[in-house]
């Protein structure tokens, strides 16, 4: 596996990206990851996507090896959110990039549709509107009684598909034992407050909703209403996956792909 890691300094704060070093003449997709996480999600993704295209990964501020903001802050709102991608974007000097994300991830891959110069979008379990968690829960992550990790492990449990191998939901539930407290409510807070309705009918760019049916959160309803007002995309795919879930990038990576192969080869 040829995945190289380093780090970027944006706007002061270090960032840490890894690649698969894909060929650089070719696209270049930058993966986001879930709520919590970190970039550590796309490594099967990358190895299978290395001979054919440039995957670059990174962590947000605060998550896995990437530094926090000054005061220990966290990004909680997901226009912020979206800056920091593009500036993250514009330090590597990637240009024209394909923006995929999962779950938090994905729902700001329509924002950064609506709002920069990318190629393309692939959210991924992503919709335009999310108020999918209860405040008492938000204001519980952070708080000096509750464990964010045990009390999240049953609720991830519950976001995975029935297809997904052993080994792949053990991966998911350690990287919920390493979550912070702080952090997770701050990307639920802005997967919370995520509403692009009024303008997701303005993205005319390519785009793959990649959805996994077996998803409990947001469901794919959601995605489909969502797709619905994509009038303006004259390339947008809707791709549903059976037995999947929440966690489609790292739950079923070979036939996300092959999907997110056969979509560039249009573009």
């Amino acid at each position: 596996m040829a995945i190289t890691g380093f780090y970027e300094k944006v706007n002061g704060i270090k960032i840490y990206c890894e690649t698969n070093n894909g060929p650089d003449d070719e696209a270049t997709v930058i993966c986001l990851h879930t709520a919590g996480r970190e970039n550590r999600q796309y490594h099967e993704l990358m190895d299978l996507l290395a001979d054919k295209y440039r995957l670059i990964s990174f962590d947000m501020p605060g998550h896995g090896k990437s530094w926090p903001l000054p005061g220990n802050k966290v990004v909680n709102n997901f226009r912020d959110y979206g800056k920091w991608i593009w500036d993250v974007v514009t330090a590597l000097d990637v240009e024209n990039p394909i923006i995929m994300g999962c779950s938090m991830g994905g729902n700001i891959c329509y924002y950064m549709g609506i709002n920069y110069p990318v190629r393309a979008i692939v959210p991924c379990q992503g919709a335009d509107y999310t108020p999918n968690i209860a405040p008492e829960v938000l204001y519980l992550l952070d708080h000096p009684y509750v464990s964010c990790q045990h009390s999240h492990l049953e609720f991830t449990e519950c976001l995975i598909g029935r297809k997904t191998s052993q080994e792949r939901k053990d991966f998911i539930f350690w990287g919920v034992r390493q979550e912070i407290g702080i952090v997770k409510q701050g990307d639920l807070t802005q997967y919370n407050g995520f509403d692009v309705r009024d303008q997701v009918c303005e993205i005319a760019c390519p785009t793959l909703i990649i959805h996994g049916l077996d998803d409990t959160g947001p469901t794919d309803e959601m995605a489909r209403r969502t797709t619905a007002k994509m009038k303006k995309c004259q390339n947008l795919v809707y791709k549903p996956i059976e037995g999947y879930g929440h966690f489609i990038i790292v739950e079923a990576p070979e036939i996300v792909a092959e999907a997110l192969d056969e979509f560039i080869r249009t573009l």
